[in-house]
């Protein structure tokens, strides 16, 4: 009843019919695959909940209802999206498990779809890497690949980037990034030092004209560096010490009023008080609230938030709260190369890498 409630938003009934074939395979995923690993503490983090359901059917309304793809393809697309090529990120699974599981399961979830959508639908869903070099899209207004497209912004685009977006792995990777972009959501790429989280998203934003302001965290970054403070400037006409205080705003508010792309590095670094501050961003009201100033900031269309953080296994630094697992599009895990992981609630997107080869 809830999932019809849900596709009942959508502007057409032919959301409804995929109310069955979602609740198919959540109930066989939470039986065969969970329920026969039940023994293993692992598999309880994988149980499918209301929630993630809830987020499997937005991105099939959000994404299936623009009519550039058919609602079998978005189906599948969510499905990945919502968990599966997240299975071994941040939890004690092997690649090996979690290869095996992804297979088990896309294959159930290609059973599910009617014979005469299954090949128009398959496109960048089981093998990601087939023929993805000739899928880029770069024409007036957007950049992407297919059938993944992000409206272009307003920054000149440079005719040389100095980075190779079709390289094998960069391109899956890249199209993975753009899956997620497809809901209004934050996202959060996690992966070992080096493996070109940065660079990736850095790339993205230059070949699709949109300003990227990087900001490092650490265990002493302020909300009030975020967002912005009162502080000393100089004015002949406030007396004889020539001082008085003016407000000046913080790095993360001057990109949001401006629209832009920000890159929030080391983000699990980030103390309590930072997260919580930047929530109001990361949820549905896509607003925040600045105190001192008595005013409330909408995101933008344009403004967009990336995070990265190195994977918890190697460096001490702290988990990322569970307050962030219910706010954002989640992503990268890799060992040479890069990944993406995403989630909505704990709507997971994920891609693992090792070396150049698909795990």
């Amino acid at each position: 009843m809830v999932l019809k409630l849900a596709f009942e938003r959508g502007s057409d009934s032919i959301f409804l019919q995929l109310c069955n074939p979602m609740l198919s395979y959540v109930e066989w995923f939470n039986d065969t695959v969970c329920g026969e690993k039940s023994s293993s503490r692992i598999w309880s983090d994988f149980v499918l909940s209301l929630r993630d359901i809830l987020g499997w059917a937005n991105f099939i309304i959000d994404y299936g209802g623009l009519g550039t793809v058919g609602i079998w393809s978005a189906f599948l697309h969510g499905a990945s999206l919502m968990h599966l090529d997240g299975l071994c990120l941040g939890t004690g699974l092997s690649s090996d498990d979690a290869k095996n599981t992804r297979s088990k399961a896309k294959f159930y979830l290609i059973g599910l779809v009617p014979d005469k959508f299954r090949e128009e639908s398959l496109v960048g869903f089981v093998d990601e890497s087939f023929d993805i070099e000739k899928s880029f899209i770069t024409s007036q207004g957007v950049f992407g690949i297919k059938p993944f497209l992000i409206r272009t912004g307003n920054e000149p685009i440079p005719s040389s980037l100095n980075f190779n977006l079709k390289a094998p792995t960069t391109c899956v990777n890249l199209r993975r990034v753009l899956r997620a972009m497809q809901l209004k959501k934050p996202i959060l790429l996690e992966g070992s030092p080096g493996v070109g989280k940065t660079s990736l998203i850095s790339a993205l934003a230059r070949v699709s004209g949109h300003n990227l302001v990087r900001i490092n965290l650490s265990e002493q970054t302020d909300i009030s560096d975020l967002m912005g403070s009162d502080l000393p400037v100089v004015d002949e006409s406030a007396g004889a010490d020539g001082s008085m205080f003016s407000w000046c705003d913080g790095v993360f508010l001057k990109a949001l009023k401006r629209g832009d792309w920000v890159l929030l590095d080391e983000l699990n670094l980030a103390s309590q008080t930072v997260l919580e501050g930047l929530n109001s961003c990361f949820d549905h009201r896509a607003q925040v609230f600045v105190p001192e100033l008595g005013q409330t900031f909408d995101c933008p269309d344009s403004f967009r938030v990336f995070a990265a953080q190195n994977p918890l296994a190697q460096v001490r630094n702290m988990k990322l709260r569970f307050l962030l697992n219910d706010r954002c599009l989640i992503s990268f895990h890799c060992i040479r190369a890069v990944v993406v992981k995403a989630y909505q609630s704990r709507f997971l997107i994920a891609l693992r890498k090792s070396m150049w080869t698909l795990c």
